[in-house]
Parts: C-alpha cells; sequence; structure tokens
C-alpha cells in the first residue's frame, strides 16, 4: 500500500483520449496536487497498426500527453521500471490479455481501462493472471461512477428497486463482442443499479433497434438499450423501477470520479468492482452475443462462463 508522496502513474497504450482527458483531470483537481497527490508521470505509446482507431490516434495523443508534461518512454519495461502504478489503457481490448501478462508479473496495482478485455475467454485470462501473481486490479467505464447515478441509486433508501432500463449509444469494435467496446458502458450502469445475479439475457437486434433484457435470479429485470452510433441521438441515461417511486436521468459521461476511484484503489483503497462482477458482465454480452444467434432465444450466463471460469 502506497500512502505518501507523489503517486507515479504509468499509462500503457496512448491511444485513447483517456489518457490525455486523466493526466489533465491529476494535474488540475485539488485533490490530486500537493505531496499526497497523483501524477501520469510516464507514458508508453503501445499502439496496433492493425486497429484503425489505434494506428490513426496514436501519434496524437501521445504528443499531447508529452506536452503536459508526461514521459514518454520506448518499452512497456522501461514505463513498469519507474512508476508506481499502472493505466492500461490501450484502445483495442484484444491486446490487453498479452500486455497483462507483462504488467501483472510487475506486482503493481493495475487499472484496465474498458474494455477489459474482447471476449469473455481473454476476460477471464486476465483475471486468472492476478490470481496467479498476487496483483491488484479492476476495470470499469466511467459511467458507473457518475454522482448524479449514485444520488439516484441513493434515493431508494429503504424503497426496493424492482428493474432498471438504460439506454447509451451502441458501437462496435472490430474483434470485439457486440457489447464490448461502447455498450459496455450502459451494461455498467445496469449493473451499478441492481448488482450481480444475472441468470439469463435475451437479445433482440434490427437495423433500427438493439435490446438486450436480462432477468435477475430475484426476478428482477434490466434492460439496456443500444442506440446505434451516427444514426440516432446519443447520449446516456436510465429508468429506475422502485416499489415505491420511478426515477428518471440523463447521465453525463465525465472521468473525474473514476479517475478518483482509480487513485483512492492505487493507494490501497479498496476494489471498486470485484472480479466476480466483472466477469458476469463479461458473460452477460458473451450470452447476448449467442441469444442474437439463437433467434432472441433465453441464454443463460452460468453456460458461458462455465466454459472459461
Amino acid at each position: 500500500m502506497r500512502s505518501r508522496g507523489v503517486l507515479r502513474i504509468g499509462f500503457a497504450g496512448l491511444d485513447s483520449s483517456h489518457c490525455t482527458a486523466f493526466a489533465r483531470i491529476l494535474r488540475e483537481s485539488e485533490w490530486s496536487r500537493g505531496e499526497c497527490g497523483a501524477q501520469i508521470t510516464v507514458g508508453w505509446p503501445g499502439s496496433n497498426p492493425d486497429f484503425a482507431l489505434s494506428r490513426e490516434r496514436v501519434q496524437g495523443f501521445t504528443e499531447e500527453l508529452r506536452g503536459l508534461g508526461t514521459v514518454i518512454v520506448d518499452s512497456l519495461e522501461d514505463l513498469l521500471g519507474c512508476c508506481d502504478a499502472v493505466i492500461l489503457g490501450s484502445v483495442d481490448g484484444r491486446q490487453h490479455l498479452r500486455l497483462a501478462e507483462r504488467i501483472f508479473a510487475a506486482g503493481k496495482p493495475v487499472f484496465v481501462d474498458k474494455p477489459l478485455a474482447h471476449d469473455l475467454h481473454d476476460a477471464a485470462g486476465i483475471a486468472a493472471l492476478g490470481r496467479r501473481w498476487g496483483t491488484r486490479w479492476f476495470s470499469a467505464s466511467a459511467l458507473r461512477f457518475q454522482p448524479e447515478l449514485s444520488s439516484c441509486v441513493a434515493g431508494f433508501d429503504g424503497e426496493r428497486i424492482l428493474g432498471c432500463d438504460v439506454f447509451g449509444t451502441m458501437r462496435e469494435g472490430e474483434g470485439h463482442l457486440q457489447l464490448a467496446w461502447y455498450g459496455i458502458h450502459g451494461l455498467e450502469v445496469l449493473y451499478a443499479v441492481l448488482g450481480g445475479g444475472c441468470v439469463e439475457v435475451r437479445r433482440t437486434r434490427t437495423a433500427l433497434g438493439d435490446v438486450t433484457t436480462g432477468v435477475w435470479s430475484d426476478g428482477r429485470v434490466g434492460m439496456f438499450r443500444g442506440l446505434a452510433y451516427e444514426q440516432q441521438a446519443a447520449g446516456w441515461g436510465l429508468t429506475v423501477f422502485g416499489s415505491q417511486s420511478i426515477q428518471q436521468l440523463r447521465l453525463p459521461a465525465d472521468y473525474e470520479e473514476l479517475v478518483r476511484q482509480i487513485v483512492a484503489f492505487f493507494r490501497g483503497g479498496p476494489v471498486p468492482v470485484s472480479e466476480a462482477e466483472v466477469l458476469e458482465l463479461f458473460g452477460f454480452m458473451e450470452a447476448a452475443d449467442r441469444s442474437v444467434c439463437a433467434g432472441g432465444a433465453a441464454v443463460r450466463i452460468a453456460d458461458c462462463l462455465g466454459a472459461v471460469v
């Protein structure tokens, strides 16, 4: 546990806007300054030329991060040698297991930016690496930690939440589960409200709509409507159904609270999202893809997890 002194964060994979956004938050926020502050002090580009967004953006974000005072190094090993904690931020989730094999062995706490992996098999592989090396890690979407969402859930104090409908922008990543790359944001909101325990999933997909419904073990129902990227109005929001009231709200997609959670975790705080919940989310997404192939039939998450966990 590192509790004193400036926390030196290494950012591996500079092909996402998150590297510069997180760096600015840490430079500009009062809570991240001073002797007990945190900064992204070192970065490694680590792009994938076979993934268009990675190939096209890594140089620009690397230079922007350099301009913010971050030292850019030539190898992952150089990065691991001069930081206290690591953010694995490569935009292509297909790289994450391979990179995690090298990062987790260093024994430093790790945040893996979304998506944890491109599929359930690799997500389970990353979790296994964490257990093998005793490495503390977590992965999460910034949407999960929006203060507006936390206030909404807290407002149901003493009242049972019976279900939740979430909507959000859908954009697929090449080689990823269809919900993993952007749909994960909406699904994490769903899980932030309902928690773990979903048992079966049904998904309907047309040119004009993408709706995934999960049934929890206690009968609660959660739904995610994916809004087609660049074809529909964009944004994030939800409706929460309680035993006595209903709340609806739109959600921003700010990063500050996520960055706070990351820094607190790096300093020895609790894991914000458990390994079990992360893997269930990937089981949910795997079940959703199988449901589409089965014409919208229900698919049990346990059947998906059983092959890898």
